[in-house]
């Protein structure tokens, strides 16, 4: 038996959450969300993705102050 399984990518799933926080007034709780997906997928992300739609969706805004509050390790 085939099943398809559809998996949102962290990613998009950061595109998600800003675009809710914008269509809710700028929600804290799915800002932080995406500073939690930076923190624990950071490295691995594609940025370049991210940065392609954040105008797109008009999320910048949101992107860089989510950008601003992550952890940064110093290695």
């Amino acid at each position: 038996m085939d099943i398809d399984v559809f998996v949102a990518t962290p990613e998009d799933v950061i595109l998600s959450k800003l675009e809710w926080s914008r269509m809710s007034g700028g929600s804290e709780r799915q800002l932080l969300d995406v500073v939690g997906v930076l923190n624990s997928r950071g490295h691995g992300l594609d940025v370049g993705y991210i940065e392609s739609w954040v105008d797109v969706l008009g999320v910048g805004p949101l992107w860089r102050e989510a950008l601003s509050r992550r952890e940064v390790s110093g290695g």
